[in-house]
């Protein structure tokens, strides 16, 4: 089963690989800075909207351990 933390994880990686592809895709011409800048926010935001699932999935309460509680 893909839970929706495998997908973060997975966009996280992502998010790092596109950094590093489209800085040498924009020295290569390949690409403006302006489209890779958009592509990375893309992915950003879709890691945003993990993130807020994860939490809502998460029964109240169980964010935090017992002695972050106290």
């Amino acid at each position: 089963m893909i839970t929706t933390i495998d997908k973060l994880r997975c966009v996280l990686r992502e998010i790092g690989y596109r950094k590093h592809v489209y800085r040498r895709r924009v020295a290569d011409g390949f690409m403006t800075e302006a489209q890779a800048k958009r592509e990375v926010e893309l992915m950003e935001a879709i890691a945003l909207d993990y993130r807020a699932m994860i939490v809502a999935e998460e029964p109240q309460g169980t964010l935090f351990t017992e002695k972050e509680r106290s």
